[in-house]
């Protein structure tokens, strides 16, 4: 609704016009109370933070996965935690790296796109000297690694990528490939030098020895299958722990239990007991037909009764134990 003027604004306004105090032509000068903000043209590479938190889920669910197949691989306990998830130009990023490192390139079919994956010298050593028999307490050496320190290290890459396929796999069906590896970041322009990236920080340590696992992805990337992160995590979140369980069942089927038959439900009174001597016959509360109990591991799971089977002592299951 337009304003209403009161009587005394109206005479205010025609005094006004009579002094010729007032220009109706002048321009109004609402420029001097306009808000003038900072723009940053880079934040329009930048993801949002809803992609943000489901990166943080994934690489911690990666870092979980990577320390088990780390300590399995090293024969030694390893720990992998996720420290930090930025985004900073590529230049920056590796501005932050030390040098010389151990830098790899890895491409991602289907995406026409390449990520890195970078190791510090301060685990790198200690792996290869375990790798090697050694017990991984080696000086950190400020050197390039040889060929053959490549080649043995590559092993540890690839454990790296095939994890990473795994923690990808809710989002999108990915195969990683080592494009390149080397000792010198600056020779590997996954991306332009201005442009956007998600740098991704997870501790490594390996015994007594601990250093940085740095990986970079493109923001462009994310950006493009922002709509993969949306449809696909919290199918991922729901099944995790249907997912986790059925991991820990597939290293339990190699696992070995202890047996045993027992004649349950049956008292001795201790008077009893401390005249118990070899030789003696002890009268139990059970009929010669009655079942006995067959424990896995002290819990009591089954019921049967011995057989002999090809000369040995075994147990036949007639049914399952009800308590």
């Amino acid at each position: 609704m337009d304003k209403i003027l009161s009587q005394d604004e109206i005479n205010a306004l025609f005094s006004a016009m009579a002094a010729d105090d007032l220009d109706l032509n002048a321009p109004q000068e609402a420029s001097a109370y306009r808000k003038v903000s900072d723009y940053d043209f880079h934040r329009a590479d930048r993801i949002s933070q809803d992609q943000i938190r489901s990166l943080h889920l994934l690489y911690d669910y990666f870092g979980r996965n990577f320390s088990s197949s780390l300590s399995a691989y090293l024969r030694a306990f390893v720990d992998v935690n996720l420290i930090s998830i930025d985004q900073v130009p590529y230049s920056d990023f590796l501005k932050l790296l030390p040098d010389p490192t151990l830098f790899s390139s890895l491409g991602m079919r289907p995406l026409d796109t390449n990520i890195a994956l970078e190791l510090s010298p301060s685990v790198v050593f200690p792996m290869i000297d375990m790798l090697l028999g050694g017990s991984g307490s080696v000086t950190f050496s400020d050197r390039s690694l040889t060929e053959i320190e490549l080649n043995i290290i590559e092993g540890v890459i690839k454990l790296a990528m095939r994890d990473l396929k795994e923690a990808w796999r809710p989002i999108m069906d990915l195969e990683l490939y080592l494009d390149g590896m080397g000792s010198k970041p600056q020779m590997f322009q996954i991306v332009g030098p201005g442009e956007t990236v998600v740098a991704i920080g997870l501790e490594i340590k390996v015994g007594e020895q601990s250093g940085m696992m740095n990986v970079c992805i493109p923001s462009r990337m994310l950006k493009m299958n922002r709509h993969r992160f949306a449809q696909q995590w919290n199918i991922r979140r729901q099944k995790a722990a249907g997912s986790d369980a059925e991991r820990i069942l597939n290293l339990l089927h190699f696992s070995s239990l202890g047996l045993s038959g027992e004649l349950r439900d049956s008292s001795l009174r201790v008077e009893d007991l401390l005249t118990v001597s070899p030789g003696d016959i002890l009268e139990l509360d059970r009929r010669i037909g009655d079942p006995i109990q067959l424990c896995v591991a002290g819990v009591p799971k089954f019921q049967g009764r011995i057989v002999t089977r090809r000369g040995k002592r075994a147990f036949e299951i007639t049914k399952g134990y009800c308590v």
